[in-house]
Parts: structure tokens; sequence; C-alpha cells
């Protein structure tokens, strides 16, 4: 997610998940966006998604491990950590960020079993193997532990160095399942008339004069936000922009 700033991404740059360049932007950037940032509202509701499936799925007060598996520059760290006994930010090497270096996405260092919580945002549609990074994922976990993903439903082609995928909301559920995962949230961000208008935006914004860009941007945000607003929540949950997942670990079978 290159010269723009995308859900959960960074700029491309090092041979992290995505090439994602953890020292290219602050995690204000995603945590807190101007609204002439051009995914101001998708990352606002990111945000308030993450906020609600920590209260939800982390904060039992249980304590134990997360692992931020293709971390980035771990912009949200600062929701997560304070739930948990320890946060490990795990990157491809070029992550100078990155708690612990891994030699590929689909091998992580921790033990079988023993972790509580794998957080995996916006890395998913990078991967060239999704069914193997999650089956890592569902490895580590101990039984009844979390995964929670985010990953994109429509977005524009964004190689950074690489993008491979979308999915559809059922076809994301089935690779969640696919990996040994029970499905306990599902939910769509930027229903199917709020994406199309950030599409737009996003083909036409590079055409607009520099000095016009930022009130360009203010104004179709405006409009994203105001269709979003304006979408059933069923309309939502087949057809959006991002995805946000939550699985968790059952008994062997």
């Amino acid at each position: 997610m290159t010269t723009s700033v995308q859900p959960g991404a960074t700029t491309a740059g090092t041979s992290a998940p995505g090439g994602r360049d953890a020292r290219s932007h602050v995690r204000g950037d995603r945590l807190y966006p101007s609204r002439s940032t051009h995914a101001y509202w998708v990352l606002t509701c990111l945000r308030q998604a993450l906020e609600r499936t920590v209260d939800e799925f982390v904060s039992c007060g249980r304590p134990g491990v997360l692992v931020d598996f293709g971390c980035g520059n771990m912009p949200y760290r600062s929701l997560f950590e304070p739930r948990v006994e320890s946060y490990v930010g795990c990157d491809l090497a070029g992550n100078e960020l990155a708690d612990r270096k891994i030699d590929s996405i689909a091998e992580l260092p921790q033990a079988t079993g023993t972790v509580s919580v794998v957080l995996s945002t916006q890395v998913l549609e990078h991967v060239e193997d999704p069914a193997a990074y999650l089956r890592e994922a569902h490895r580590v976990l101990i039984v009844g532990g979390h995964l929670i993903v985010t990953t994109h439903g429509a977005w524009k082609y964004h190689p950074d160095p690489t993008d491979f995928w979308r999915w559809t909301s059922a076809g994301l559920q089935k690779q969640i399942t696919d990996a040994g995962f029970d499905v306990v949230q599902f939910r769509g961000l930027l229903g199917p008339g709020a994406t199309a208008l950030q599409l737009w935006q996003d083909a036409v914004r590079p055409r607009v004069h520099q000095r016009l860009r930022p009130l360009f941007t203010r104004g179709m945000q405006h409009l994203v936000q105001w269709a979003d607003r304006r979408c059933g929540e069923s309309e939502r949950q087949r057809d959006a922009c991002v995805y946000i997942v939550v699985g968790i670990k059952g008994e062997a079978k």
C-alpha cells in the first residue's frame, strides 16, 4: 500500500509480508487518521471494530501471549498490549520494529499451543499461501485461543510488493474454517455503496491538482461516511471493503 495510507499497512520497501515498511508511517495514521487521509472512514471503522473486538475477546483478564503475525509497524499495538501478558510482533527480515524475525511467513518461532491470540491486520491479501499462514496461526494457539483477522473484500490493486487475494464474505469464512477454526464473529466494514465511492475516489484522486486534493478527499470521505451509515448491516455483511473475522481454536476432532 504504497504512496497513500491503506488500511493496516504501510509503504513498500522491506521483505516483510506485503513489503510493509515498518518505518514509513506513525501508528496514529491508522488509529486516528486525518479527514484528508484518503482512507479516513475505513481506517476509522477498522479501529472502532478492533476496539470492540478487544473488549469482547481479549478482556477476560486471563494472562497470555499475543502474536502479531506479519506485524509491520504494529499500528494497533496500543489497543491490545494492555490486555495481554506479552505482545510479540513477528515479521520477516527488514522490519526493524519487529520483536521477533521469522524466516518464513508460514513459520512462527512459538511452540505449539502456547499463544492466546494471533492478530493479523491487512496481511492475508499479501501472503502467497494464505492456507499455510492460517494453519501456522492455528498451530501456535492454545485450545480456546483466538485468531483475529482483518483483510480486504474489495480494494484497489496495491502490490507492496505483492498483492494476491480478495475475498467474498463466504470465501473468507471458508478459508478460516478450512484452517481448523470455528468462526465466532464476522463483520463487514463499508457497505457496497460506500466501497464504490471509495474506489471511485481512489481512481480519480491522482488526477486532481495537488493543491485541491485535500479538499477533494475530505469531500469524498464525507460522502463515503454518509453512504456507509445508510447501509443495512446485513448488506454490509455480504459485500464489504474490509472484513474482520474472529476464529477460535477448538478441541482436536
